[in-house]
């Protein structure tokens, strides 16, 4: 996968390292799509960014809420990601960054403002988004990953970048337990890898101590929501939020959550407060457009 703009790129899913549902139930697809989307709406734009180890498709039910309401939203694909975990693997944090600069440029071509909107280590990458690019008028931190709740990457960090590289193939990856997400119809669909390059976890350790630092230097309004059960990104993360970022307007914090906030239980919530947030911010998006098509995976909550 190339590390430009891969916002229009459209690729089968058929990709062996990829976890899907176990089977095809009625109305529902066996393997969501994970490519990129670009939904053209009004001049107000809306920029979406994945978690590690995701795809575009963790966004999109919230991509098709935000459409449906009239802004225009581009859900990018991060480098490295749908596609082979030894891409992954050779990717750098700057990588997946300039996916998300490409997913700005796309939506400033027709654009007055954009929110940007980030889940997990899509939040790390919005937050210096929005320090290094004004044209980010607010910001919604989903499961925000400045902290991971297993503390010994970071403390293992400096000897980590020594090592992993010296290490065989076979150990040089970890199998992943499944999708942090508490709602278990959602979670047995999910997409994503099976295993967790330990260089990709690093270089998220290293992404998220330049983000912390940026925090107090970062103008943009912004909303922070996160998981109570969140067993990657813990709820401390907000506290790290509200004491370091100066104009963090919102926090809500999930009471029946897990990691992956945009599919589980609480999905609807969570697209409520952010459409309530970025309308309050950027104000209306200047067009009517027929809701999207929900994804049929993401029913109830």
């Amino acid at each position: 996968m190339g590390r430009g703009n891969i916002l229009r790129r459209e690729d089968g899913n058929s990709n062996p390292e990829m976890v899907h549902g176990p089977e095809k139930r009625e109305g529902r697809l066996a393997e969501p799509p994970t490519d990129a989307f670009f939904l053209p709406g009004g001049d107000r734009g809306c920029l979406l960014v994945h978690g590690l180890t995701g795809t575009p498709y963790e966004m999109r039910y919230l991509g098709e809420r935000l459409h449906g309401a009239g802004y225009t939203v581009a859900g990018v694909r991060l480098a490295g990601h749908a596609s082979s975990v030894e891409e992954l693997e050779r990717c750098r944090w700057q990588d997946w960054y300039a996916s998300a600069e490409s997913g700005l440029a796309e939506l400033r071509q027709s654009c007055s403002s954009v929110a940007a909107i980030g889940l997990s280590l899509g939040s790390l990458l919005v937050l210096r988004l929005a320090h290094a690019e004004p044209a980010v008028s607010c910001l919604a931190l989903l499961s925000t990953a400045l902290v991971l709740a297993n503390p010994w990457p970071a403390r293992l960090a400096a000897v980590g970048r020594l090592l992993v590289p010296l290490l065989p193939a076979r150990l040089r990856y970890v199998d992943k337990r499944g999708s942090d997400i508490a709602d278990p119809e959602a979670r047995a669909v999910h997409p994503g890898y099976g295993r967790m390059p330990l260089r990709s976890v690093l270089q998220l350790v290293e992404l998220e101590r330049q983000v912390r630092a940026l925090l107090p230097e970062i103008e943009q309004p912004a909303i922070a929501i996160q998981g109570q059960h969140d067993h990657t990104t813990p709820p401390s993360n907000l506290a790290i939020l509200q004491n370091g970022l100066p104009h963090l307007r919102e926090t809500v914090l999930l009471p029946a959550s897990h990691h992956v906030i945009t599919v589980d239980v609480e999905r609807q919530r969570v697209a409520n407060e952010v459409l309530r947030f970025i309308g309050s911010v950027l104000g209306s998006p200047g067009s009517t457009v027929a809701p999207g098509a929900r994804p049929a995976s993401a029913s109830g909550a």
